[in-house]
């Protein structure tokens, strides 16, 4: 495993000086994000395929730089209710699928979207299917005649670029845990993966470890953030908090630098977890700290996943296949 930056953990800043900032801090790789709702800050997917120039230039500013790109971001709603956004986004992603065909990159990570609740709405609707018996057919239409046929024509896309689409489970979003992932993959196949990121699952109760030992094979990007959860506030306001983004001190969660909501333990357990599910690519840290700047936050992630993180590939075979088994007897054997 390698760590890299989501880049949209700077947009502050130019895409230059975001590469120079990985550099700054050890990191080669970088997860570079436009598209959907992440501002075209660093580039535009859409001008960046269609100008030889400013794609070549692009390529440039890593090659100089002796950096990679390890995956795309693009997160957008491209199954949105309103056709103007949701052609949008559908076209940021067609873009970025042809920029990581043509740099060699296997990875978008990416939502799932929301669509509306019928035929006739206008604004998304994110459906708790088991929370009242009438909003079942409102969720059978969202999937069958929406969120499938998509992602059928979305995969068919990527496949022609050798691209993979690394869903991230996020609240508000069609796919948002463990079922409505493992739907997602069974309806569409494995051109759907997982871009997995531990920040999201534990403001909604789930454990991440467990996560990963159910999903397993299927993730193929990962992203590392931290939450940390104020038990006063959830005994009073749940995890769901009503609280704007923002509001920090009234939500009973917000999203941390690694190892200012749980602690070094829990981060070597993770990393094993990846490893027992077959996952050894990179670990894409993700700034959204109230408290640090982000360069305070990312200089204490890398820290914290440079000192947990093992030095050597995962080792193959067992232990006990460099004794001989005849000797290993002979010694139980007094």
């Amino acid at each position: 495993m390698e760590i890299a930056l989501m880049a949209a953990s700077m947009l502050e800043r130019s895409w230059e000086e975001m590469l120079d900032s990985c550099r700054k801090h050890g990191i080669r790789l970088v997860e570079a994000c436009a598209g959907g709702h992440i501002p075209k800050v660093h580039y535009d997917p859409i001008k960046l395929e269609a100008s030889p120039a400013a794609f070549e230039a692009f390529k440039r500013s890593l090659d100089e730089r002796e950096m990679q790109i390890c995956s795309f971001g693009c997160h957008g709603n491209p199954i949105h209710p309103n056709p103007a956004i949701a052609e949008s986004a559908h076209a940021d992603l067609v873009a970025t699928c042809k920029l990581a065909g043509r740099l060699d990159v296997h990875h978008i990570s990416l939502l799932a979207g929301t669509p509306a609740g019928g035929p006739e709405d206008k604004t998304p609707n994110w459906i708790i299917n088991s929370a009242f018996v009438m909003w079942k057919d409102a969720y059978r239409w969202q999937w069958e005649e929406r969120i499938i046929p998509y992602w059928k024509k979305a995969a068919a896309i990527a496949d022609d670029y050798g691209v993979k689409l690394c869903i991230e489970p996020h609240t508000g979003d069609c796919v948002y845990n463990t079922q409505t992932f493992l739907r997602l993959r069974r309806e569409v196949g494995p051109t759907i993966g997982m871009n997995l990121d531990p920040s999201h699952l534990w403001w909604q109760g789930i454990d991440p470890i467990v996560f990963v030992e159910t999903i397993g094979e299927a993730i193929y990007t990962c992203h590392v953030k931290d939450v940390a959860l104020d038990p006063r506030l959830a005994a009073r306001d749940g995890l769901v908090s009503s609280a704007y983004y923002d509001e920090w001190d009234l939500r009973s969660w917000s999203y941390r630098t690694l190892g200012y909501g749980h602690d070094e333990f829990f981060w070597r357990n993770f990393i094993v977890s990846l490893r027992r599910a077959g996952y050894d690519g990179p670990l894409s840290i993700e700034c959204e700290e109230p408290y640090l700047t982000v360069d305070d936050s990312l200089a204490k992630a890398v820290e914290l996943l440079k000192y947990v993180l093992p030095n050597e590939p995962m080792p193959s075979g067992n232990w006990m296949d460099a004794y001989q088994l005849d000797d290993y007897e002979k010694n139980l054997g007094g």
